[in-house]
């Protein structure tokens, strides 16, 4: 085989093992992802040309499974990485939209780390250069919203985000319909604004919704199905409903348990949920009658 089609063999290989990491990733199958960029990028490695844009796209790639998995360090590096040999391979409107993806996701990366100002910084560019993009791509700057939004949650700014979680539905109802899962996301990330606003009702609301779509879309053993049900279940506990709470709270920690592992930051977070319930019920039924 001569060198040329050696190369392009490779590149080929690259794309089938890309291919099969977004789909896990999509599945929720965070492990097997990593698994896929980790040999996609060992190809890479005897590929003469550095950086290409198959580097790029990995180490992005790299980067959101990272944070899947609780490994938010990495999960910088590899967006950093990613954020300095950018302009080395590619200009225009390229450029200019990979540095929003980048943006968004240091943004996101940031509010897991709840270091919601310097997220904000990141969110708010990543929408700025969205923008400048115009024309198409409706549906990535409604996600740029909702993750700004998020942020502004974290610092208590409910009334910027409450209007941007709303122009985003609007856009993804057109774009994307009501059964997809970023269309959950926001009615997720809505419910928990109404809950942090003292608007119960609607916030069980958005949280059902957000569930069934989950459930039906990504499959009921999803880990962002899990993130619902948790915070569904903080909502019941704050009304005083441990029973549903704890149901919910014990079906959300088989979901991690199994998906990502009992030392998952998430799962970790959901266990002390349950506990916490499991120990109001015991005292609950532990009361003398009046």
């Amino acid at each position: 085989m001569t060198r040329q089609p050696r190369r392009r063999a490779k590149r080929d290989t690259v794309a089938r093992l890309q291919k099969k990491a977004l789909l896990h990733l999509g599945r929720g199958q965070y492990h097997e992802s990593e698994v896929c960029l980790g040999a996609a990028l060992r190809t890479l490695k005897s590929v003469p040309a550095f950086p290409t844009r198959d580097h790029l796209s990995l180490w992005n790639q790299r980067g959101m499974v990272c944070k899947y998995l609780g490994r938010l360090k990495r999960a910088r590096q590899y967006y950093l990485l990613a954020l300095r040999y950018a302009p080395r391979c590619l200009t225009g409107r390229d450029r200019i939209s990979f540095f929003a993806d980048i943006f968004h996701n240091l943004g996101g990366l940031e509010h897991c780390r709840r270091r919601f100002r310097q997220g904000e910084k990141y969110a708010r560019k990543a929408l700025e250069l969205r923008r400048e993009l115009g024309g198409s791509g409706q549906a990535a700057l409604a996600s740029d919203m909702v993750a700004l939004a998020a942020i502004l949650d974290g610092l208590r700014k409910f009334s910027e985000s409450e209007q941007l979680y709303h122009r985003a539905m609007r856009i993804y109802r057109c774009e994307l319909g009501r059964n997809h899962p970023e269309t959950a996301v926001l009615l997720n990330n809505l419910a928990a604004l109404f809950q942090a606003t003292e608007r119960p009702s609607r916030a069980e609301a958005h949280y059902l919704s957000s569930l069934r779509i989950k459930s039906r879309v990504l499959g009921p053993s999803h880990p962002d199905v899990a993130v619902t049900m948790n915070n569904l279940a903080m909502l019941y506990r704050s009304q005083g409903k441990q029973p549903a709470a704890s149901d919910l709270f014990r079906s959300a920690l088989e979901i991690l348990s199994a998906s990502l592992g009992n030392r998952h930051p998430a799962t970790r977070a959901v266990r002390t949920n349950y506990r916490k319930s499991i120990a109001h019920l015991q005292k609950g039924t532990s009361s003398p009658s009046r």
